[in-house]
């Protein structure tokens, strides 16, 4: 699983606007898997939620290095690139 930092803004049914918003969505295997999760978050949290505006959705790096090592987190995985070679 990876980690997105995704950058939005926010419109809401009264046509207020929320911008420069930045956050971290974790264990998601596609970014746009990530903006859905973020998505569904902000309809709990707004309750005149209307839109959601990415304006991008990067890989965090220091996620792409601890699935390489780990094994999404687990370190029982075997996710080091030769498997459980040394097991």
């Amino acid at each position: 699983m990876k980690t997105y930092n995704i950058k939005y803004e926010i419109h809401l049914n009264d046509g207020s606007v929320i911008r420069d918003k930045e956050i971290k969505v974790k264990r998601c295997e596609m970014g746009v898997e990530a903006q859905c999760k973020l998505e569904k978050y902000l309809k709990k949290k707004y309750d005149n939620f209307k839109k959601l505006i990415v304006h991008s959705c990067n890989e965090d790096v220091m996620s792409m290095f601890d699935n390489m090592f780990t094994g999404d987190g687990n370190p029982t995985a075997g996710g080091f690139p030769f498997g459980n070679m040394f097991n």
